[in-house]
């Protein structure tokens, strides 16, 4: 026996499997079934017309073809029907499951747990009631690495073909490339590398988006670049040493030249508006602030507002990720469209579906009579606004990755596909790159979403709090707005901000009630209800932001006097004059000073 078959027999063993009895029989419920299938269209959409070319050398050499999905359970097969009626008295057909749980070592089962191609015979399947097959299965690979499910080729093991477990992998190459072709702008073939010398046909391939970064890759190019090549930009000495294989970018010819445009959304066309002399960005009304890493952020989101491009929010809990994403919006040219925003985190698994996509009359039990349209087609030519997309499930990745490739939606219960016009704007608490790599998140969905990247600075990092906390103020009592006296300021200042401009919202609104319309002081601000958990959240703060608060604090006990400041601190002014400069500390509330 191999290694790979020695560690399967292991596992099934320490799983107490008794290879002498009979294997799991379960077929999936027919619901279930058509909901998996569902879920993996993209996958069995490439994959039949492979299927469909192998049909003749199956029906010849008395063996079947079979699809599964990552999760080992059996979507498509094709092939020679005596031997799939044979295959039938073992569950080997659509509907079961062939996990190593399940049916104990075989092909399917095996190959989704060493991730490699397997060919099991006859007497290495765990299980008495399967030695009667030989099947090769080869697992298939997304552009970015994701495992997606297997194909398996099968027969009686007197029957088995040399050839089987060669054309298993060719299917799922051919199918990573498939996939490749679909979601790059431009798939370039690299020069050969020492790796892939000797084996023919493999040819390293790379996918790249509209700005050059690598999205995807197949496996001989993964192993020439490595994984971390990843949404990269391909170094320029790959490129030129390779060739252009595919090129989908639509292009436009002028006095002789081609540049690229897009044909639905004229993405080009706004890039070049936003170059010209007279444009001007339209300004962020409900955004106040003069912190300069906010500011950054700012400028990013109005330019943003005049083209289509994805864009992508990141920020922690309560910097304003949803006011920023309507500010996108509403100065925009869909201004006059719907905005609808969707909180992915409380949508269950089971509805994602009929949520994002809508539903028709009876889909499903409880279902509206009528039927109800997604927030997709809801959005109609405005924006959707996708928030917390960090905590989407999976299965409701998968849907939204297809929706965003193919441009339609396919409402639950219903064959027909509609296309969608809205605007997609993304925003998360989390680390995505870290998500990806717990394998939380789909890679492939993170590069489709990351077109324009914006960060929202935490309040504790930005030098304009003082700032921010008046324009709430105006914004708590419009007509009589309560004055913050100097020492509610310095408390302010002073504090770390665990829930940002959401909490410092709150704070002030407690201190317009307990000031009575007066002005506001330092009693007023109620800081102690936060507790010691949120505390600890924020973890050991970074000596930069320790300075950084000891300033603030010292030029508001002060009163801005830049002198007494120092000798609070220990020391010289000129220090304090640089350490105020390297923190854009020069807000006219601390200039008391000249």
């Amino acid at each position: 026996m191999s290694t790979i078959v020695k560690q399967s027999w292991k596992r099934c063993q320490e799983s107490n499997l008794n290879a002498w009895e009979k294997a799991n029989d379960q077929i999936i419920s027919s619901k279930r079934i058509k909901e998996i299938i569902q879920e993996n269209h993209p996958l069995i959409q490439e994959s039949l017309p492979l299927f469909n070319k192998l049909a003749p050398f199956l029906l010849s050499t008395e063996h079947i073809a079979l699809l599964s999905d990552r999760d080992g359970n059996i979507i498509h097969t094709v092939g020679d029907p005596v031997f799939a009626n044979q295959a039938q008295k073992v569950q080997l057909q659509i509907g079961a499951n062939w996990t190593e749980n399940s049916k104990g070592t075989n092909a399917i089962g095996t190959a989704l747990i060493a991730q490699q191609p397997v060919q099991i015979q006859g007497e290495q399947h765990y299980f008495l009631e399967n030695r009667f097959l030989t099947c090769s299965a080869a697992p298939i690979f997304s552009p970015t690495g994701e495992l997606l499910g297997v194909i398996d080729i099968s027969t009686r093991k007197e029957y088995s073909h040399p050839f089987a477990l060669t054309i298993a992998c060719m299917i799922a190459e051919t199918l990573q490339n498939r996939f490749l072709y679909a979601e790059a702008q431009r798939v370039i073939a690299l020069g050969e590398s020492p790796v892939v010398k000797g084996e023919p046909g493999k040819v390293p391939l790379v996918g790249l988006d509209r700005d050059g970064r690598l999205i995807g890759f197949n496996e001989p190019a993964k192993q020439q670049l490595g994984a971390e090549a990843l949404g990269k930009r391909l170094p320029q000495e790959y490129e030129l040493a390779g060739r252009e294989v595919h090129d989908k970018r639509p292009r436009l010819f002028t006095s002789g030249s081609w540049t690229d445009a897009s044909s639905k959304t004229s993405e080009s066309d706004a890039l070049k508006s936003l170059k010209k002399p007279n444009t001007q960005l339209k300004p962020f009304p409900r955004l106040a602030g003069s912190c300069p890493l906010f500011l950054q952020a700012k400028m990013l989101g109005q330019k943003a507002a005049q083209v289509d491009f994805p864009v992508l929010i990141l920020g922690e809990s309560g910097t304003g990720k949803e006011l920023f994403a309507q500010m996108v919006h509403e100065t925009g040219p869909r201004a006059q469209e719907p905005f609808i925003a969707v909180n992915c985190s409380a949508i269950s698994e089971s509805l994602i579906e009929s949520e994002l996509f809508g539903y028709e009359s009876g889909a499903f039990t409880g279902a509206n009579r009528e039927g109800r349209i997604g927030k997709f087609e809801a959005a109609k030519k405005g924006t959707i606004f996708l928030d917390e997309i960090g905590d989407m499930s999976m299965r409701g990745q998968a849907a939204l990755l297809r929706v965003l490739q193919e441009k339609v939606v396919t409402p639950v219960g219903s064959n027909q596909s509609r296309p969608i016009q809205a605007r997609i704007i993304a925003a998360t608490h989390r680390n995505l790159p870290e998500e990806i790599k717990a394998g939380r998140f789909r890679a492939d969905l993170y590069y489709r979403l990351k077109g324009v990247s914006i960060h929202l600075p935490p309040l504790r990092k930005r030098s304009d709090i003082i700032q921010v906390a008046e324009h709430l103020m105006q914004q708590i009592a419009p007509e009589q707005p309560s004055e913050l006296l100097p020492s509610a300021k310095a408390k302010l200042a002073a504090y770390s901000w665990p829930g940002n401009v959401r909490e410092l919202q709150g704070v002030l609104v407690q201190a317009a009630f307990l000031s009575d319309g007066d002005n506001i002081g330092e009693e007023h601000i109620q800081l102690e209800g936060l507790t010691e958990e949120a505390e600890h959240e924020q973890g050991i703060p970074s000596l930069r932001e320790t300075e950084l608060v000891a300033i603030r604090r010292a030029l508001h006990s002060s009163g801005g006097n830049v002198s007494k400041a120092a000798k609070l601190l220990q020391i010289g002014r000129n220090t304090l004059y640089r350490k105020m400069a390297e923190y854009q500390l020069g807000a006219p509330f601390y200039m008391g000073e000249p």
